[in-house]
C-alpha cells in the first residue's frame, strides 16, 4: 500500500503544482517517496530490531503525509471526498506499519526461561 499512496501523493502534488502552489507541492512530492524509501532503506538492517526502528519512521512519515492533507483540505486544495479517502488510506497505512513494528520487536525479545 505504501507505494500506491506515494504515487495518489504525488499526483496530488502535481495538481497542486498546477494550480500555482509549488512550494506546497514540492513539500507534498518529497513525502510522496518517503514511506517506501524509509521501509526499503531498513530492509538492509540484519536484525529485526533495527528494521522495526525504520518501520517505526516510515509511520511517521504516514502520519506527516496525512497531517499535509488535512493542511490541503482546509486550504482547499482538494476536495472533502480526496481528503477522506487518502486520510483513510494512511490510517489504514498507519496501523499496519504499527501493528508489523511490533511484531519485529516481540520476535527479536529473549523468550522468557522456561523452568
Amino acid at each position: 500500500m505504501a507505494t500506491e499512496i506515494g504515487h495518489r501523493v504525488a499526483d496530488l502534488a502535481d495538481r497542486i503544482s498546477s494550480e500555482g502552489k509549488t512550494s506546497y507541492a514540492d513539500r507534498l512530492r518529497s513525502e510522496s517517496l518517503s514511506i517506501s524509501g524509509i521501509l526499503a532503506a531498513g530492509s538492509a538492517y540484519p536484525t529485526k530490531l533495527e528494521f522495526s526502528e525504520f518501520v517505526g519512521r516510515a509511520r511517521a512519515a504516514t502520519l506527516e503525509i496525512a497531517n499535509l492533507i488535512i493542511f490541503f483540505a482546509e486550504r482547499e486544495l482538494l476536495s472533502e471526498a480526496e481528503e477522506a479517502e487518502l486520510v483513510n488510506m494512511l490510517k489504514r497505512e498507519s496501523k499496519m506499519l504499527d501493528n508489523f513494528r511490533q511484531s519485529l520487536e516481540r520476535a527479536e525479545r529473549p523468550e522468557a526461561a522456561v523452568v
